[in-house]
C-alpha cells in the first residue's frame, strides 16, 4: 500500500476535522422552508443573510445575488486553501460548470446569434475572461488562455453559420471532457464517478426531452463519456429505462422512465438521488481529497436551490408555486440515500 507523504497526511487531516465544522454551516430542510414561507423578496434577503451559511461573507451584503456570489467565492477559497497543491485543479470539474453559459454565449455573440436584449451570463466561479475569449475570436491568438480552449475555439471557427443548437452542444461537450479529463487525473475513482453519472444525468434528461425528435437530432445533442452511451439512449422509454438499470443507475428512476405521465419534479429528484449517492460515498473517504470535493458539490447544489428560490420570490410567486419549480434539496449526510 502507497504511503502518503506526512504534510499530505497533516493536510488532509486538518481539512477532515474543518469540514465536519464547515458542514454544519449548510442548509437544512427548515431553512429552505423558512425562506420559501417568507413574505417577498425583501423578506427572503432577510433571512438569506441571517442563515448560517452567509455568516462566513462579509457583513453588510444584501443583495441576493451577491451575497450568494460572495459564498461560492468562500467556498472554493476553501477547498482550494485545505487540497495539497497537486490535487487543486480537480475541483475544475466543478467550477467549470460555469464556463459552460459564459462560453456558449460568447460564440453565440461573435456568429451573430445573440440580440439586444440578451444578457451575457456572469458567475463568481468562472474561470473564463471574457475580454480574452473575444479578443481570441477576433484575432486568433492568445499567451493566456488553455491550450485546449483555443483549439476548440479553432474548430468552432471552422463552422459554417452554426445554429445556438450545434454551439450549445459543442460546448457542452467540451467542458465534459474537460471536466472528466481532470476527474481522471486526481486518481479518484469516486471523482470520477460522479463526473459520468454528472453527464448521465444530463444526457437521460436530454434523452427524454426529445423523445419526439429524429434519431440523428437526439444524438447530437447527447454527450459522450458517461456510464452509457449515447447509443443506448437513443431509443424509446423503455430501452432508455432497460440502459439506466444496466449502468446500475438506480430501479426507482428507470420506473419513472417508464411511465407515459411522469411528474418532472419526482424525475428530477430521481436524477438528483443519483449524483447524491455519490457524494454520500465521497464524504467517507478519509484521508483524501473526496470529502473537500463532497463539500464542495453539496454546496453548490444548496447555492443553486437558493437562487432558483429567490428567482421565484423576485417574480412575485407563491411558495407553492416556487416548490414545484425547486431544484431537489440533499441534505449534509454522510450516509447513502
Amino acid at each position: 500500500m502507497t504511503q502518503l507523504p506526512a504534510y499530505v497526511d497533516q493536510a488532509y487531516a486538518f481539512a477532515h476535522g474543518r469540514i465536519g465544522v464547515l458542514q454544519q454551516l449548510l442548509l437544512n430542510r427548515s431553512d429552505v422552508d423558512r425562506l420559501l414561507g417568507s413574505h417577498d423578496l425583501h423578506d427572503a434577503e432577510k433571512i438569506l443573510t441571517e442563515l448560517r451559511l452567509t455568516t462566513q461573507i462579509p457583513q453588510g451584503v444584501n443583495r441576493e445575488e451577491d451575497v450568494l456570489d460572495l459564498v461560492s467565492l468562500w467556498v472554493r477559497s476553501e477547498v482550494e486553501h485545505m487540497s495539497p497543491e497537486g490535487k487543486v485543479d480537480v475541483f475544475g470539474v466543478l467550477w467549470m460548470e460555469s464556463d459552460a453559459p459564459l462560453l456558449s454565449y460568447l460564440l453565440k455573440q461573435h456568429f451573430g446569434l445573440t440580440s439586444s436584449i440578451s444578457h451575457e451570463p456572469k458567475s463568481a466561479l468562472s474561470s473564463l475572461d471574457p475580454t480574452l475569449v473575444r479578443q481570441y475570436l477576433a484575432e486568433g491568438k492568445s499567451d493566456i488562455l488553455p491550450e485546449q480552449l483555443m483549439v476548440f475555439i479553432q474548430e468552432m471557427l471552422k463552422k459554417e453559420s452554426p445554429t445556438p443548437m450545434e454551439i450549445d452542444a459543442a460546448v457542452s461537450q467540451y467542458i465534459a471532457t474537460r471536466q472528466l479529463e481532470l476527474a481522471r487525473r486526481s486518481g479518484s475513482y469516486g471523482i470520477q464517478q460522479f463526473t459520468r453519472h454528472n453527464i448521465d444525468v444530463r444526457n437521460i434528461r436530454t434523452a427524454l426531452r426529445l423523445l419526439d425528435s429524429t434519431s440523428t437530432e437526439r444524438m447530437s445533442e447527447l454527450l459522450t463519456g458517461g456510464s452509457v452511451k449515447p447509443s443506448a439512449l437513443n431509443g424509446d422509454r423503455a430501452s432508455i429505462a432497460r440502459a439506466v438499470e444496466e449502468a446500475g443507475l438506480g430501479y426507482g428512476l428507470a420506473a419513472l422512465i417508464r411511465k407515459q405521465e411522469t411528474d418532472w419534479n419526482d424525475m428530477e429528484r430521481a436524477l438528483s438521488d443519483v449524483l447524491a449517492e455519490d457524494v454520500a460515498v465521497l464524504w467517507n473517504v478519509p484521508l483524501s481529497v473526496e470529502p473537500l470535493f463532497a463539500f464542495a458539490a453539496l454546496t453548490l447544489s444548496q447555492l443553486g436551490l437558493l437562487r432558483v428560490l429567490l428567482i421565484g420570490k423576485r417574480s412575485g410567486l407563491s411558495p407553492q408555486e416556487i416548490k414545484k419549480i425547486l431544484p431537489p434539496f440533499i441534505p449534509a449526510t454522510h450516509y447513502v440515500l
